[in-house]
């Protein structure tokens, strides 16, 4: 990162869309070519997207596909296209190059990650293609790995829907009462902790199940709620 002595914030922000493709793509040393086989976006797109003639924004998707070829952040490529605002940080008086970047890092929102309910993939250890992505701003420098899931079924409504999609922080610590993302039986289920006498259950609609009978938990900090 490069910092202006104005604080005005990092070089690579002020990055026209044209400019950020093709830096990315010569830094690899590919051409417009291996770029469109890379991304399965045309070609021909790529060359007006980095010349001189008029192209309208990009669609999300289009730069979902640039964004996953050079295995760069979504969100590197909404800033540059104009989807989202990147924040201008300025450098604070007796602050660490580390500081710094926690506060770079809070105040850009994070993309994540949603998958199908089916496709979860935390605990088969296999690489799955997320569905789309979400934003969510931070109030924290991020610390674990965060994954949304659309919800398939009725175990939880009506505090979580069919339909509705669930951010899952996987490194938190679970507590009664939480509402948990959890696999039971090879399935994909969302269930409310439940401390009694001792125990710790899973409740949902469908009936209680001991803790110990699920195969990975990890606890819901979100649910988000599409009307259409």
């Amino acid at each position: 990162m490069f910092l202006d002595t104005k604080g005005q914030g990092c070089y690579y922000c002020n990055m026209t869309l044209a400019d950020k493709v093709r830096q990315l793509r010569k830094e690899r040393g590919w051409t417009q070519l291996e770029l469109a086989k890379k991304s399965g976006v045309n070609r021909g797109y790529i060359a007006n997207l980095e010349g001189s003639k008029s192209v309208k924004r990009p669609s999300a998707f289009v730069l979902l596909k640039l964004a996953r070829a050079f295995r760069v952040r979504p969100e590197d490529l909404y800033v540059a296209a104009g989807y989202i605002n990147e924040p201008r940080i300025s450098y604070r008086h007796g602050e660490t190059p580390e500081e710094l970047l926690d506060r770079l890092r809070i105040a850009t929102p994070h993309s994540i990650p949603v998958y199908d309910w089916e496709h979860y993939p935390f605990h088969a250890g296999n690489e799955v293609e997320p569905r789309e992505y979400i934003y969510r701003t931070r109030n924290t420098p991020p610390h674990g790995r965060v994954e949304a899931y659309f919800v398939h079924g009725d175990c939880l409504e009506p505090i979580i829907n069919s339909g509705d999609i669930i951010i899952v922080d996987h490194e938190a610590a679970i507590d009664n009462n939480d509402i948990v993302a959890c696999v039971l039986d090879g399935k994909l289920q969302v269930l409310r902790v439940k401390k009694v006498a001792g125990d710790t259950w899973l409740e949902s609609n469908r009936g209680r199940y001991h803790f110990e009978e699920c195969q990975y938990a990890a606890p819901v900090i979100e649910c988000r709620r599409r009307l259409k």
